[in-house]
């Protein structure tokens, strides 16, 4: 028999392709797309004529081409990771990651001589996750990024935590015996080795292992290819490890673990900010386990030193931008890499329920300002754009705002206008259902905006409420930027000699 596999699963295990598409997944691994995006709408159109047909035929033939390429760049990873977990190849990329280390902590149980503990339902416990430092909003020069090297499973295996280690909190421990968790007070014992710092121990002994090999081969041998995606498949076990001590499904839950794990991640990190900020090095961002600070390399060397002779954890930089922008808000901002690529998180430009025309003009913002360093050069465009938009000359494709179902129409008690309009297509015979997206575009009319939407395969340009776009999806992505440098909406829309008047032209 045949598998059939998705690469939409291993794109959406992808955290670099923020919104997943098929172009976006062979821009990430390097494939070449001939054609442009053929959108559905256009298809009817197109078939109509000789030409037309033509086009669909060489558009299809390529999208062939470019799944088969993006497939055999998968394809080595896969079968490493399915090897890894013990989980078939149709099955590994669409697994939940938490069914991915449950696996692979079954097959080492044996080795371990660990019980498989039955799996039962437990209700959800919140407890204190990581920590995210406030961001020092502007815009920021030469800033490196420091990375703690796997930092939750590295704590795991410091502290030894792990469910056969968990001390209970009415049995009695000479102090010398146990590692206290900060805040939490949970203990676990320092010796035997539990079953989690054993599991882990084989992942980062093999990887390492294989880091040897990688060095006596050629990178386009055969060899090398396989044995790069199984350590790239061990690394993504070994990073999820955490993830499933949290998560209420497993076989081997004890809320402790994740809460003693999370609680040492956030004194590590607060750590290593304070001995940062000793030392004189600026910290302009942290998160999770990570930092953000201004690039000094003496300083970062000795950072780097401190965290692995005090902490006994590793830290060293991966990122460097040449100009970054935070904005108020955490997870999100803007970051100019030294080879001109542009980085965001967390923005409107990078989410996929916004319209790409409102991301378009953030996007081009966040490039204007990030290259030049001048806020109103970027003002001058974004209102260029804005006026184009508010005239109708904008494709309706840019105008769509796609929303997904996360169960059938009739199972919303509130009526949203995705929901609406989900409601029309199926009324129409149209099958949809739960993980389907749904695109609607704004049209003109009145009441509530469920009542003035349509799905967009039914809209024509002079249907278009544009005014909406501007108000509610433009002003505000790129309004989100601007209010860093203390510009307002009323600056967006003044006139250009207006805002020549502030007096700074550029942040420089």
């Amino acid at each position: 028999g045949r598998i059939a596999l998705d690469l939409y699963d291993y794109a959406d295990d992808i955290a670099d392709i923020k919104i997943k598409t098929l172009e976006n997944l062979a821009a990430y691994l390097g494939v070449g797309v001939k054609d442009e995006l053929m959108e559905e709408y256009d298809i009817p159109k197109l078939w109509e004529s000789s030409e037309g047909r033509q086009r669909i035929l060489s558009y299809a033939l390529d999208r062939c081409r470019v799944i088969m390429e993006c497939f055999k760049e998968f394809i080595d990873y896969g079968c490493q990771l399915s090897n890894l977990v013990c989980i078939p190849l149709d099955h590994v990329c669409t697994a939940a990651v938490g069914f991915r280390v449950e696996s692979y902590l079954m097959k080492c149980s044996r080795k371990f001589g660990e019980l498989i503990p039955k799996r039962i339902e437990k209700p959800y416990q919140p407890y204190a996750g990581a920590i995210v430092l406030e961001p020092k909003p502007g815009l920021h020069e030469n800033v490196a990024v420091l990375d703690f090297r796997s930092m939750y499973p590295s704590i795991m295996m410091k502290f030894n935590i792990s469910p056969d280690t968990y001390v209970e909190p009415e049995v009695n421990t000479k102090p010398e015996e146990v590692f206290i968790a900060p805040e939490v007070g949970h203990r676990f014992f320092k010796k035997p080795d539990g079953f989690y710092r054993d599991a882990l121990k084989r992942l980062l002994e093999a990887r390492a292992e294989i880091s040897k090999k990688l060095k006596d081969l050629s990178p386009s041998s055969t060899e090398y290819r396989i044995l790069d995606a199984r350590q790239k498949a061990i690394k993504v076990i070994t990073n999820a490890m955490y993830g499933y001590a949290g998560w209420i499904g497993a076989r081997w839950y004890r809320r402790p673990i994740a809460e003693s794990t999370t609680a040492w991640g956030r004194k590590t990190l607060l750590e290593t900010v304070d001995y940062a900020m000793k030392i004189g090095l600026s910290v302009i961002y942290g998160d999770t386990d990570s930092i953000f600070v201004k690039h000094d390399q003496e300083k970062i060397e000795e950072l780097v030193k401190y965290v692995s002779e005090k902490l006994g954890l590793e830290i060293k930089p991966e990122t460097i931008y040449r100009r970054i922008i935070f904005t108020e808000a955490k997870k999100r901002y803007a970051g100019l890499l030294a080879d001109g690529r542009i980085d965001i998180t967390g923005l409107e430009a990078v989410r996929g329920d916004w319209s790409e025309i409102a991301k378009k003009i953030q996007r081009e913002v966040i490039r204007i300002i990030l290259e030049t360093g001048s806020v109103e050069q970027a003002l001058k465009e974004a209102r260029k754009m804005l006026s184009d938009v508010e005239v109708g000359k904008v494709p309706l494709r840019e105008l769509i705002i796609w929303k997904t179902l996360t169960k059938t129409t009739e199972d919303y008690k509130v009526l949203t206008a995705h929901v609406k309009a989900a409601q029309r297509l199926v009324d129409m015979g149209w099958d949809i259902g739960p993980g389907d997206k749904v695109g609607i575009i704004v049209v003109k009319g009145t009441g509530r905006l469920y009542d003035r939407v349509e799905p967009y395969q039914f809209v024509k340009p002079e249907d278009v409420d544009y005014r909406y776009y501007v108000e509610n999806q433009i002003v505000p992505a790129v309004v989100r930027i601007i209010s860093v440098f203390g510009y307002r909406e009323e600056d967006l829309r003044a006139p250009i000699k207006t805002m020549e008047k502030k007096g700074q032209r550029t942040l420089f």
